[in-house]
């Protein structure tokens, strides 16, 4: 693999990363929302609304950490 392989490689799975973290925070604002506000129910939708939000919790906090030990190179010799 060249460096410039190696820097393309590195840079998208930076993206990758960060994708997960951004998309998580809105998953977790919907299920917020949903959860507390006047949006699908008067009084809200805790039952809906709190499952919604542990999955954008698990998204933005969770995955980036599985992912990075996934993709970690072994140590070079």
């Amino acid at each position: 693999m060249t460096p410039e392989d190696r820097e393309f490689l590195a840079k998208s799975r930076w993206q990758t990363m960060q994708l997960l973290r951004f998309t998580g925070i809105i998953v977790m604002i919907i299920g917020m929302w949903i959860w507390a506000g006047d949006i699908l129910r008067i009084g809200g939708w805790p039952m809906l609304g709190v499952p919604i939000f542990a999955l954008g919790i698990f998204e933005a906090l969770v995955l980036p950490i599985i992912l990075a030990k996934k993709w970690k190179s072994p140590p070079q010799e």
